[in-house]
């Protein structure tokens, strides 16, 4: 989902939380188990990035979309007051062998840099699930990449965020 406003932390269960500051932006990102949200603000535009279960209950005041994640996507979106948000998502199914192969690469990847929270007590096979989020923060520009991995189904949702600046704040 994305929203045109900024959502309260009380919907959803935070594992994780990361903020990010820039001159022009902030950016709060936060884990919600084997989904995140991303809010990006540049005074009083916001967009929020909801990737959530089916059944979660959020408002429906300001949303711009909602869309069932099968096979690959890709949406835009811009703002009056000079934002863009551009996504991409994809969710893939693997084979088991392939599968255990990206799961070690990202949990490897995840333990060195960015965002990993493991869910060790979600574990049916023998690998964990897990969310592990990595951005680029640039001056007028945020790029994050999400992998939300879910063993029991060998399957990987994989977003790519990007938020921007199109034009300097007044």
């Amino acid at each position: 989902m994305v929203y045109n406003r900024a959502l309260h932390p009380e919907l959803f269960d935070i594992y994780h939380d990361h903020r990010i500051v820039k001159a022009e932006y902030e950016a709060q990102v936060w884990i919600t188990g084997l989904s995140h949200v991303i809010g990006f603000y540049r005074r009083d535009a916001v967009f929020t990035e909801v990737i959530a279960s089916a059944g979660a209950e959020l408002p429906v005041r300001g949303k711009l979309m909602s869309a069932p994640f099968h096979g690959e996507r890709d949406k835009q979106f811009e703002h009056d007051d000079g934002l863009r948000y551009l996504t991409s998502f994809q969710v893939e199914r693997m084979s088991p062998r392939l599968y255990a192969k990206v799961h070690d690469d990202l949990v490897q990847r995840g333990s060195g840099h960015g965002m990993y929270v493991p869910f060790p007590e979600w574990a049916g096979r023998s690998q964990t699930p897990f969310s592990y989020l990595d951005y680029e923060a640039k001056v007028n520009q945020l790029h994050v990449f999400a992998y939300h991995a879910f063993p029991d189904d060998l399957t990987l949702i994989k977003t790519q965020s990007i938020f921007e600046l199109l034009q300097a704040a007044p």
